[in-house]
Protein backbone atom coordinates (compact mmCIF):
# COMPACT_ATOMS: atom_id res chain seq x y z
CA UNK A 1 0.00 0.00 0.00
CA UNK A 2 2.92 2.32 0.74
CA UNK A 3 4.81 1.62 -2.49
CA UNK A 4 3.27 4.47 -4.52
CA UNK A 5 4.60 6.91 -1.92
CA UNK A 6 7.93 5.13 -1.55
CA UNK A 7 8.53 5.06 -5.28
CA UNK A 8 9.04 8.80 -5.58
CA UNK A 9 12.82 8.33 -5.81
CA UNK A 10 14.94 5.43 -7.03
CA UNK A 11 16.54 4.95 -3.61
CA UNK A 12 13.18 4.88 -1.81
CA UNK A 13 11.79 2.44 -4.40
CA UNK A 14 14.81 0.15 -3.98
CA UNK A 15 14.45 0.18 -0.19
CA UNK A 16 10.71 -0.49 -0.47
CA UNK A 17 11.28 -3.42 -2.85
CA UNK A 18 13.95 -4.92 -0.59
CA UNK A 19 11.66 -4.72 2.45
CA UNK A 20 8.69 -6.07 0.49
CA UNK A 21 10.71 -8.92 -1.04
CA UNK A 22 12.16 -9.92 2.30
CA UNK A 23 8.77 -9.90 3.99
CA UNK A 24 7.04 -11.74 1.15
CA UNK A 25 9.57 -14.54 0.92
CA UNK A 26 9.98 -14.87 4.69
CA UNK A 27 6.37 -16.06 4.88
CA UNK A 28 6.80 -19.00 2.48
CA UNK A 29 8.89 -21.48 4.56
CA UNK A 30 6.69 -21.32 7.70
CA UNK A 31 3.56 -21.57 5.57
CA UNK A 32 4.95 -24.54 3.67
CA UNK A 33 5.91 -26.24 6.95
CA UNK A 34 2.43 -25.65 8.37
CA UNK A 35 0.74 -27.03 5.24
CA UNK A 36 2.88 -30.17 5.32
CA UNK A 37 2.24 -30.68 9.04
CA UNK A 38 -1.53 -30.32 8.61
CA UNK A 39 -1.54 -32.81 5.73
CA UNK A 40 0.29 -35.57 7.58
CA UNK A 41 -1.20 -38.25 5.32
CA UNK A 42 0.04 -36.73 2.06
CA UNK A 43 2.62 -33.99 2.74
CA UNK A 44 4.13 -34.17 -0.75
CA UNK A 45 0.76 -33.65 -2.40
CA UNK A 46 -0.11 -30.80 -0.04
CA UNK A 47 3.25 -29.17 -0.73
CA UNK A 48 2.68 -29.40 -4.48
CA UNK A 49 -0.80 -27.92 -4.24
CA UNK A 50 0.48 -25.12 -2.00
CA UNK A 51 3.24 -24.13 -4.42
CA UNK A 52 0.77 -24.43 -7.28
CA UNK A 53 -1.47 -21.95 -5.46
CA UNK A 54 1.46 -19.55 -5.13
CA UNK A 55 2.13 -19.83 -8.87
CA UNK A 56 -1.55 -19.33 -9.69
CA UNK A 57 -1.56 -16.23 -7.48
CA UNK A 58 1.48 -14.87 -9.31
CA UNK A 59 -0.16 -15.43 -12.69
CA UNK A 60 -3.50 -13.93 -11.65
CA UNK A 61 -1.73 -10.97 -10.04
CA UNK A 62 0.20 -10.28 -13.23
CA UNK A 63 -2.98 -10.52 -15.29
CA UNK A 64 -4.87 -8.19 -12.94
CA UNK A 65 -1.96 -5.75 -12.85
CA UNK A 66 -1.71 -5.59 -16.63
CA UNK A 67 -5.48 -5.15 -16.94
CA UNK A 68 -5.38 -2.26 -14.45
CA UNK A 69 -2.50 -0.65 -16.33
CA UNK A 70 -4.49 -0.90 -19.56
CA UNK A 71 -7.61 0.54 -17.93
CA UNK A 72 -6.23 3.38 -15.85
CA UNK A 73 -2.51 3.53 -16.65
CA UNK A 74 -1.52 3.98 -13.01
CA UNK A 75 1.11 1.95 -11.21
CA UNK A 76 -0.37 3.22 -7.96
CA UNK A 77 -3.64 1.47 -8.80
CA UNK A 78 -1.73 -1.79 -9.21
CA UNK A 79 -0.18 -1.42 -5.75
CA UNK A 80 -3.47 -0.50 -4.12
CA UNK A 81 -5.35 -3.39 -5.78
CA UNK A 82 -2.63 -5.79 -4.61
CA UNK A 83 -3.00 -4.49 -1.06
CA UNK A 84 -6.78 -4.87 -1.21
CA UNK A 85 -6.46 -8.46 -2.46
CA UNK A 86 -3.95 -9.23 0.31
CA UNK A 87 -6.35 -7.86 2.92
CA UNK A 88 -9.18 -9.95 1.49
CA UNK A 89 -6.96 -13.03 1.64
CA UNK A 90 -6.05 -12.22 5.25
CA UNK A 91 -9.75 -11.95 6.13
CA UNK A 92 -10.36 -15.33 4.51
CA UNK A 93 -7.54 -16.92 6.51
CA UNK A 94 -8.76 -15.39 9.77
CA UNK A 95 -12.30 -16.59 9.05
CA UNK A 96 -11.05 -20.12 8.42
CA UNK A 97 -8.94 -20.10 11.59
CA UNK A 98 -11.93 -18.97 13.63
CA UNK A 99 -14.05 -21.70 12.05
CA UNK A 100 -11.39 -24.31 12.87
CA UNK A 101 -11.18 -23.12 16.48
CA UNK A 102 -14.97 -23.33 16.76
CA UNK A 103 -14.94 -26.88 15.36
CA UNK A 104 -12.21 -27.91 17.82
CA UNK A 105 -14.19 -26.40 20.73
CA UNK A 106 -17.31 -28.30 19.65
CA UNK A 107 -15.38 -31.58 19.41
CA UNK A 108 -13.87 -31.02 22.84
CA UNK A 109 -17.29 -30.26 24.33
CA UNK A 110 -18.83 -33.33 22.67
CA UNK A 111 -16.05 -35.59 23.98
CA UNK A 112 -16.38 -34.16 27.52
CA UNK A 113 -20.16 -34.46 27.54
Amino acid sequence: MAFPWLATTKADAAIGLIVWGTAAFAVVPPLQTWVMREAAGAPGLASSVNIGAFNLGNALGAALGSALLNICGSYGAVSISGAVLALLALLLVLTQLRRKQTDIARETTAEAG
